[in-house]
């Protein structure tokens, strides 16, 4: 996807980025863009992983110096002597660690882009929401007003007006929960981003929803069995005990070849097993946003219907036909309707993400 290249190219701009606390100062937006680039600025996870690079690539430089003689694979004849094949082990389990490490490092890049999404995306989720619950706590009001100006004429029971005095009484309590939950889904995007806690930044970036084109389902998971971190370094694990098996010195103490071999073994079957689990999430991801995709068609045809009937009530309470409780309860439907509608696009849009590169999903979902 588009906005992964973006992201990529995000990486080399924080060279010249101008920090956190400059950003805060100057700017009270902020889009998707934006929250990605602070947030790779600030994750100290992020800064290890680098550190962890050099460290493993000092370590793997070392280990290269210390071998005197290169092992020919395939080529086997006897034994090239314990101290010998220690130390080609050394080199090689050395340099895996190191490539690992680059590997690792871009695996927490894709995991912290798609969770500072996640955030993001979570901040506008909960705004919705709290709009919604105003426009309840509003329509909760208005059925309350009509309750006592009934009961006051005697038009209306005292049981109903008890009954609407609870209802506005809930739908403040709603509201507050609501405005809680938006305090701490912004709580939860500034901690990842490395805002103060008080920050509300308006978020400016809406998300657009577009299918999913995807020509082969196969072909893609193929891609990215290709390109997953933890399947590669399961086939890199392999390499490493392939050598071993020819090697009965290559942990620098005898280890018989019965054991070699059922190492080896058992390095083809974590591989094997790495691989299923990671075309299993590849598909999971597909299904599920191609129901997300299915649901979207219904949920934008209920908003239609929803604008539909507002104007009709408003046409009719213009009209001195309708009253301005319906009117009311007509909008609360549209909001509700369009807070559905965005909901899937968003989570549509987390699952594009994951499919293309499911071991970035780091912990929970959307």
């Amino acid at each position: 996807m588009k906005r992964w290249v973006k992201v990529l190219t995000l990486v080399v701009s924080l060279l010249v980025f101008f920090g956190t606390a400059q950003w805060a100062a100057a700017q009270d937006t902020l889009s998707l863009d934006e929250a990605i680039k602070l947030a790779l600025d600030h994750d100290m996870d992020l800064k290890k992983a680098e550190a962890e690079i050099e460290r493993t690539k000092a370590i793997r430089d070392d280990a290269q110096e210390n071998v005197q003689f290169t092992p020919v694979e395939g080529g086997y004849s006897g034994p090239y002597g314990p101290q010998i094949e220690a130390s080609w082990n050394k080199l090689l389990s050395a340099d895996l660690a190191w490539r690992a490490s680059k590997k690792d490092y871009e695996a927490k890049v894709d995991a912290l882009v798609l969770d500072v999404c996640k955030k993001y995306w979570d901040v506008q989720v909960a705004g919705s929401k709290l709009s919604l619950q105003e426009k309840l706590k509003g329509q909760a009001l208005i059925n309350l007003q009509n309750a006592r100006a009934g009961a006051a004429a005697g038009t209306v029971a005292p049981s109903t007006q008890m009954i609407a005095e609870s209802q506005y009484e809930q739908a403040i309590k709603n509201y507050e929960q609501a405005r809680h939950a938006l305090d701490d889904a912004y709580n939860a995007l500034n901690q990842a981003i490395g805002l103060d806690a008080g920050a509300r930044p308006e978020l400016i970036d809406d998300v657009k929803f577009e299918p999913l084109q995807v020509d082969s389902l196969d072909g893609a998971v193929f891609r990215v069995l290709e390109k997953a971190p933890a399947v590669w370094k399961a086939r890199q694990n392999i390499d490493l005990k392939r050598w071993a098996a020819d090697m009965m010195y290559f942990t620098g103490s005898y280890t018989p070849y019965d054991a070699r071999q059922k190492e080896l073994e058992q390095a083809e079957l974590d591989y094997a097993g790495v691989r299923e689990l990671m075309a299993k999430a590849t598909r999971t991801a597909y299904y599920q946003a191609r129901q997300v995709e299915e649901g979207y068609v219904a949920a934008l045809e209920a908003l239609k219907m929803a604008e539909e009937k507002l104007r009709v009530e408003r046409a009719r309470c213009e009209a001195g036909m309708g009253i301005k409780a319906d009117v009311v309860a007509a909008e609360v439907a549209v909001v509700q309707a369009q807070q559905a509608l965005d909901n899937l696009v968003r989570q549509h849009a987390y699952l594009k993400l994951a499919f293309e590169k499911p071991w970035a999903i780091s912990a929970g979902g959307m």
